[in-house]
């Protein structure tokens, strides 16, 4: 549901070593939410964290203090 909501962009972490540490092959072929779901559920270290998600819906991916606070003190 992540994904469907923010896409996955923002899910992925391709800064993380797990990711750099994959083939490749596997990482060209992250191409849409339906590969990038693949990777994500095969090695969920790729997933960026946290995920923040507030009682409304609304999303959080990332650590980012200052947006952190705020999220927490909008959506409390």
């Amino acid at each position: 549901s992540f994904i469907d909501q923010l896409g996955y962009e923002p899910l992925l972490n391709t800064r993380g070593t797990t990711w750099r540490k994959l083939p490749e092959a596997e990482r060209a072929a992250v191409q849409d939410a339906n590969s990038a779901k693949a990777i994500m559920l095969a090695q969920p270290a790729v997933i960026k964290r946290p995920v923040l998600a507030a009682t409304n819906g609304d999303l959080l991916v990332g650590f980012n203090e200052s947006l952190y606070h705020a999220f927490i003190q909008e959506k409390s």
